[in-house]
């Protein structure tokens, strides 16, 4: 019977025709993003912005709960047959300027080309709330030509907008 409900509450979300959005804070337009989790506290909210610095090097700017810098690396990039969906694996890194509360973390998920969005999910591997559970998602962005997506970003260089969602209480 619990498992029924589950699927009805997220058959319900699925359906409630609310856009998602990479870049608010919960991932769902709508939907406040301080929630707390039974057993730990409030989830941290991370915004990026960030650009392949040589493949499979990332670099970028981090802001939301936790302002600093992002580096990174693509572990693996595997593009299914039909060229729609791509598998991806990476390492990100966000160095806080508060450094008690910088953090690594490791993701697996996928991208959809058509849409330009990717939803990932891994844990925090090393460093601030080590162990918890992170729910990635980002937006394909296409600067104009001639200009950068941020300031600091390669000109004509393709980013990666979106947000990290730290589940504190997820941390063994």
């Amino acid at each position: 019977m619990r498992h029924a409900f589950i699927g009805l509450c997220i058959f319900t979300a699925a359906c409630s025709g609310q856009p998602l959005s990479p870049t608010s804070p919960s991932g769902v337009a709508g939907v406040a993003g301080g929630q707390t989790q039974a057993n730990g506290g409030a989830n941290v909210e991370v915004t990026f912005t960030k650009w392949i610095n040589g493949f499979p090097a990332m670099a970028g700017v981090t802001g939301g709960d936790v302002p600093g810098t992002f580096a990174g690396a693509i572990l693996s990039f595997d593009p299914f047959d039909n060229g729609t969906i791509v598998e991806l694996e990476a390492r990100y890194d966000v160095t806080a300027a508060n450094p008690a509360h910088s953090f690594v973390l490791h993701i697996e998920g996928k991208q959809n080309n058509p849409t330009q969005k990717a939803v990932l999910n891994g844990t925090v591997i090393t460093g601030w709330l080590v162990g918890a559970q992170v729910h990635v998602t980002y937006d394909v962005i296409v600067p104009p030509t001639g200009t950068s997506c941020v300031p600091g970003a390669p000109v004509n260089s393709t980013c990666f907008q979106g947000t990290i969602r730290v589940m504190q209480g997820s941390a063994s």
